[in-house]
């Protein structure tokens, strides 16, 4: 076993040609296709991804067999030892990682170095924590009777019965682009952890630092197989990666329809499947709240990482009593403090939205909020330099970055409820907030979706809280703050935002099968 080390990976995006890595090896896809990739900041060309094919996957897939008897048989504490060697790694190359995923992504460079890469490197020590203490197994005793060498006569004995969790085989792992290598390092750490092998296909829209952690994942001596990263499309190698018939689960991260699809492939070929889908998460706030506090955090909700989250607080319903006075502190803050630019500047609080076509995506639920009649207001400091024009449906040109898919953060009010601008996942800077009466008008409004990803209730009633929060549908609920993770707890959603948990123990649950082992003493 390699012992950890120092990795050299590239500092520049122009140094950086993606290939494939199968079988310890990178080579270039099959077809020799690749597909462009654009700096969302610029709009100009970087590096291209592979445009992959089954071909690619089975390659992949047949490494990751070769590969399991071997990864799942060695002892936990030796897997454990180069997944901590994986998170060195990454810590060491952290500014890189940071800035790479940036102009990949869009992200600023300070929120990816402040919470995208520690986390990358924190999933693999939690695991490798896990794999060392080993799994708690559940064990049981009773007594029953049993034969003996006569079928006829029935004896007493005690049975002792246990559970054995063991690595299931070849996973595939296909992740989204608002956090391209936080969602690798979340479904690989306890993947390989336990003792599965796999192949990962990354979003084709940000592919980049992806195949840094392949340089990574080298260096710390990850064995030939193990890991498999193909890149490439949805449908070219996403498909075929799921209807492998040598893929025993699939743990997918991304868009409800394409979470469909992939679980009724799965499904239907009797593979374990977790789906991690979209959201459009409520925040219920009463007149009793912290209003600053409730102010502050329902802005970061809106519009940290350009509202490109899941659990993003797009749907904000507010009491009547304090409605407009938090319109006007919400509005007074985002003038402010929310910098829209240059994603390397750590004055910026988001940069662009992440290709051309997601910005006509966002942009056109704004027109739809425009012809619907709703109020729309396009927060954006008119003392800032940097802009130099706001569209009618909110696009942003920045000075020096003419060609980027900049929009403003959007403030929509005055909108149905049933309108699709209010129902449907945007999944950029665009937050609709809209007032409520009662404590029940509250809840159903919240409860007034497809989705049960994420929500949040602000009181400063325990009481009104708790009961709130517990009638509110959907997989996380937060009291009086958003987005505050416990890894070790349990992490999905309900109805059209997925399916299984993962994190934590539910991860090590997910990537295992468990056995039970009974033994009978006469």
């Amino acid at each position: 076993m390699n012992k950890c080390c120092t990795v050299s990976i590239p500092t520049e995006m122009r140094d950086i040609k993606l290939e494939n890595y199968i079988n310890g090896e990178w080579v270039a896809p099959t077809s020799g296709a690749y597909l462009k990739n654009y700096n969302p900041a610029t709009g100009l060309e970087i590096a291209p991804i592979p445009d992959s094919k089954s071909a690619d996957i089975d390659n992949a897939v047949r490494a990751a067999k070769a590969a399991f008897p071997m990864w799942s048989s060695m002892p936990g504490v030796e897997r454990a030892t180069i997944l901590n060697c994986i998170a060195e790694l990454i810590e060491q190359n952290c500014a890189t990682l940071a800035t790479l995923e940036s102009q990949d992504q869009g992200k600023t460079v300070s929120s990816a170095t402040a919470i995208d890469i520690p986390k990358c490197a924190a999933y693999f020590r939690q695991f490798a924590k896990y794999v060392t203490e080993g799994i708690n197994e559940t064990e049981s005793s009773m007594k029953l009777a049993c034969t003996t060498s006569s079928i006829n006569k029935m004896v007493p004995s005690i049975q002792q019965a246990t559970t054995q969790h063991v690595a299931s085989g070849v996973a595939a792992l296909i992740t989204p682009w608002n956090f391209p290598l936080l969602m690798v390092c979340e479904k690989l750490a306890p993947c390989i952890a336990v003792g599965n092998t796999c192949v990962v296909k990354p979003t084709e829209l940000t592919s980049v630092t992806n195949y840094l952690l392949t340089h990574i994942l080298n260096a710390a001596g990850v064995p030939k197989g193990v890991v498999n990263i193909v890149f490439g499309s949805g449908v070219n190698a996403g498909e075929p990666l799921v209807k492998h018939r040598d893929v025993r689960l699939v743990s997918f991260t991304g868009g409800s329809v394409t979470g469909a699809k992939i679980g009724a492939l799965a499904g239907g070929l009797f593979k374990r499947v977790s789906l991690e889908l979209g959201g459009k998460c409520p925040s219920v706030v009463f007149s009793d709240c912290n209003l600053e506090h409730a102010i502050t955090t329902h802005i970061r909700g809106a519009y940290q990482n350009q509202g490109e989250v899941c659990l993003s607080a797009s749907r904000q319903y507010v009491q009547r009593d304090i409605y407009e006075k938090f319109l006007d502190g919400f509005r007074k803050q985002v003038f402010q403090e929310v910098c829209v630019g240059d994603p390397a500047n750590p004055k910026t609080f988001y940069g662009p939205v992440v290709t051309k076509q997601h910005m006509e995506k966002v942009t056109s639920y704004i027109r739809l909020a425009q012809e619907e009649g709703a109020k729309v207001e396009f927060l954006v400091n008119p003392n800032d330099p940097a802009i130099i024009n706001v569209s009618a449906d909110g696009r942003l040109t920045i000075r020096g970055l003419e060609g980027g898919y900049f929009i403003a953060p959007t403030l929509i009010t005055g909108i149905k409820q049933s309108s699709r601008v209010m129902q449907e996942e945007i999944f950029g800077p665009v937050v609709c907030v809209a007032p409520f009466d009662t404590e029940e008008e509250g809840i159903q409004l919240a409860n007034d979706t497809q989705y049960g990803l994420g929500a949040s209730v602000w009181t400063e009633d325990k009481k009104k809280l708790e009961r709130v929060m517990r009638q509110i549908n959907a997989g996380s609920v937060w009291g009086n703050n958003w987005l505050a993770w416990d890894d070790c707890m349990p992490f999905g959603g309900m109805g059209c935002s997925g399916t299984s948990r993962e994190h934590g123990p539910w991860s090590l649950e997910f990537y295992t099968e468990t056995k039970v082992l009974y033994t009978h003493t006469v």
